[in-house]
């Protein structure tokens, strides 16, 4: 209980952190064009450092998760708690890939 209570507490933490972000995992290739083109360079690396934070703490929680893995005992590989985290361990790496993504978007948009 005491671990479901800490997980909690560490997700909620990481919405917090990453609703102060302008890292935004849903914006698609051709809004962050539209954006850039209205930017600056100093805003555009403001919005990459923003994404390397938030890319930064995805992959903190990525390691917690595995970690948690790596602790479980063998006959509990198959069960709930294992299915959670691997679940937990694909959105993570999800964000992670969205986040990457949009990043290089806008380092395209800083090149230009």
């Amino acid at each position: 209980m005491k671990k479901l209570m800490l997980l909690m507490a560490v997700a909620v933490a990481s919405l917090m952190l990453a609703g102060c972000s302008k890292a935004d995992e849903n914006k698609t290739p051709e809004q962050i064009k539209q954006e850039v083109a209205k930017m600056d360079a100093k805003d555009i690396q403001a919005v990459i450092d923003d994404y390397q934070k938030a890319i930064a703490a995805k992959k903190a929680d990525l390691e917690k998760e595995a970690a948690k893995l790596k602790e479980l005992k063998l006959e509990e590989l198959t069960g709930d708690k294992a299915k959670s985290i691997k679940d937990n361990m694909a959105n993570l790496t999800k964000s992670i890939d969205k986040l990457s993504a949009n990043m290089a978007a806008y380092a395209d948009g800083l090149k230009k």
